[in-house]
């Protein structure tokens, strides 16, 4: 069995609480969130044998566990991966796993001094229609990929989330659109080359900065355009990949491929996934990001979602960022050289 430290028992903590209970490889040690009422819904999930704390520290000098879960705000992340290494414990980091660059490094170099590994919570790619649309593009099923449109609609008010959501600049880019540029990554299998971004806030928004976000995404051959929002009055997913021969589309449920010319789209079936990945949210894709993660604890795989790897979504936001504030094109490799990649990583 893993035993699992958790920190942070957020909406987003409370999910993650629910499905390590839920696995049967897993057993919840301890919670750790310094909020009082996160505390209170760590003492509510009934965990008998696992401890409540509001001190990381005291955490880590009470209990013996395996890995760290961390679903703090993402302001945390960095900080609390870095410590979670530095007790020895395999950590598992909702993204994004820091927000820049140059903390993903000092994450990344802590690993690599502790010999542990950092494993990241981008559960969008486990879905069962984004590894069929993979699939389809790998076979050459429509030729070549040349362009994609990826919209994403959400009616998602800034205290979804917890309060600190509505305080913080880039609210969309950081926290959603991150998800959908690893989508990209993974369905595309290419890296990213430059960025062009904008973000705005709508008069009716509640957040305070970018609850909206537009973009150009260049990969190595793919361009891709991109926009999603916060404020919409639905949710709504759309992805469209054109290629040479007819274009592939998914609202992230069903997958169709349409032939050039074509007046109908053909249905494809998914690829199977394991139990719960092709559920909506909250629990879309966790079953096989906590089966990679008993994997690496236990066996040593490494996860898909390793933190060398992932990087490269951190650097994607910074280069929005970076754009949007200068109006003008952001190379990635000006933000991100690509020095802590994993070999052969998308």
């Amino acid at each position: 069995m893993v035993r699992i430290l958790q920190i942070g028992v957020g909406l987003r903590g409370g999910h993650w609480a629910r499905f390590v209970r839920e696995h049967h490889d897993f057993v919840p040690v301890a919670y750790v969130d310094p909020d009082a009422a996160g505390r209170e819904r760590a003492r509510a999930l009934g965990d008998g044998a696992a401890r409540v704390f509001e001190d990381l520290e005291e955490a880590l000098d009470a209990v013996e566990a395996d890995a760290a879960l961390i679903a703090s705000p993402s302001a945390f992340h960095a900080a609390h991966a870095m410590r979670a290494l530095e007790a020895g414990l395999t950590v598992f980091v909702e993204k994004p796993f820091a927000e820049t660059v140059e903390s993903a490094l000092e994450v990344l170099r802590v690993a690599e001094s502790t010999g542990h590994v950092v494993m990241v919570g981008e559960n969008y790619r486990f879905r069962p229609a984004e590894r069929t649309v993979r699939a389809l593009v790998e076979e050459g099923r429509v030729g070549a990929i040349d362009h994609a449109t990826l919209v994403d609609r959400r009616h998602m008010p800034s205290g979804t989330e917890g309060p600190w959501l509505a305080r913080i600049e880039y609210p969309q880019l950081q926290e959603i659109a991150i998800h959908h540029f690893d989508s990209l990554r993974f369905m595309l299998g290419e890296r990213p080359a430059a960025i062009t971004a904008h973000a705005w806030n709508p008069p009716s928004s509640d957040y305070r900065h970018g609850a909206c976000t537009q973009a150009l995404i260049e990969f190595e051959r793919v361009r891709a355009q991109y926009l999603g929002t916060l404020t919409s009055g639905r949710f709504s997913f759309s992805l469209t990949l054109e290629g040479e021969t007819g274009e592939i589309w998914t609202n992230r449920k069903w997958v169709f491929v349409r032939s050039a010319g074509a007046r109908i789209p053909s249905f494809v079936r998914n690829v199977p996934a394991p139990k719960g990945d092709a559920d909506k949210y909250p629990r879309e894709g966790t079953t096989s990001l906590l089966d990679q993660l008993r994997d690496l604890v236990e066996r040593g795989i490494p996860p898909e979602t390793v933190g060398t790897d992932n990087i490269w979504n951190v650097a994607m936001v910074e280069a929005a960022k970076r754009s949007d504030r200068e109006r003008r094109v952001v190379p990635i490799d000006e933000v991100y050289d690509g020095s802590a990649a994993t070999p052969g990583a998308s």
